[in-house]
């Protein structure tokens, strides 16, 4: 059994093999920002393979059977297809001009021992771009997930934002992601400040800036810069015990944010930030 086991992990289905298979159109019908974005998900168990209308269904059918098989024997983690991907995107950047690109995505660009580099604020930190890898200004350590995210906004081009702000209900093809930002981001962070926003200033300090929504009518509103041309706007409405009402948090989107990220990155994205405003809880 061990060698079956070792012989699958070599024969492993990688999003480049599903990635060969699609269009390469980057056409998003599939709710993904880029076909490469859509195949990495679907190969790690975080997609729907029918998702891609074009995909060749004759040619989908012997993959569909091994991508279960793979699925069911625990193979094509996340990190496996989060190296593979990183693998691609390197290569993949190396084809954009560095310095044709600084000024659209809010960046700067500069030469680092001869090779072209960005340097661009993520969370309000710099971090510096090149062809081989992502590092903080800090020397911290990004996840793979932040540096493909980081990727994705270099090779897709950040779009100047419209200044109209919405639900991802109301965003192409978000069906699938509405339930996970509702469990993991809004629901998690409204039972965390239930009862308690006047802590929301502190944990918030650093990351945002504070608004006043009045036509919302919500008990607290904020602002959160992600990425230069990425904000994230979170609403609060405490609970009222007296009158049986929880506590609610809506995210909202710029309306043409998926020009910017691809609705995977832009999850995670809200996922990085529930988490620092709730390590913000601990200090105050």
């Amino acid at each position: 059994m061990k060698d079956v086991h070792r012989q699958k992990l070599e024969n492993r289905l990688t999003p480049i093999d599903l990635y060969k298979l699609t269009p390469k159109t980057n056409c998003r019908e599939c709710g993904f920002e880029t076909c490469l974005a859509f195949a990495t998900q679907v190969i790690v168990g975080q997609g729907d393979l029918d998702a891609c209308r074009y995909l060749d269904q004759q040619a989908l059918q012997p993959f569909r059977s091994r991508l279960a098989e793979q699925h069911e024997a625990g193979i094509g983690v996340r990190r496996e297809g989060f190296e593979k991907t990183l693998q691609f995107l390197r290569q993949e950047v190396r084809k954009w001009p560095f310095a044709d690109l600084a000024g659209g995505l809010g960046a700067r660009f500069f030469q680092m021992n001869g090779e072209p580099a960005l340097e661009l604020t993520y969370f309000g930190e710099p971090v510096t771009i090149t062809s081989e890898d992502i590092c903080r200004a800090s020397g911290a350590e990004l996840n793979p997930w932040e540096k493909v995210l980081l990727y994705n906004y270099v090779i897709g081009g950040a779009q100047e934002p419209s200044g109209v702000w919405v639900g991802m209900e109301s965003l192409p093809n978000s069906v699938s992601k509405i339930k996970s930002l509702r469990a993991h981001c809004e629901q998690k962070l409204a039972r965390a400040f239930a009862g308690k926003m006047d802590q929301l200033p502190g944990a918030s300090e650093g990351l945002g800036r504070g608004l006043a929504m009045t036509e919302e009518k919500a008990d607290f509103a904020a602002d959160f810069q992600i990425l230069p041309k990425l904000t994230l706007r979170v609403l609060w409405w405490d609970e009222d015990p007296t009158e049986g009402f929880e506590s609610r948090v809506k995210f909202l989107f710029d309306s043409g944010v998926l020009g910017t990220l691809d609705l995977e990155s832009l999850l995670f994205a809200c996922e990085q930030l529930t988490d620092r405003l709730m390590a913000g809880t601990a200090g105050h």
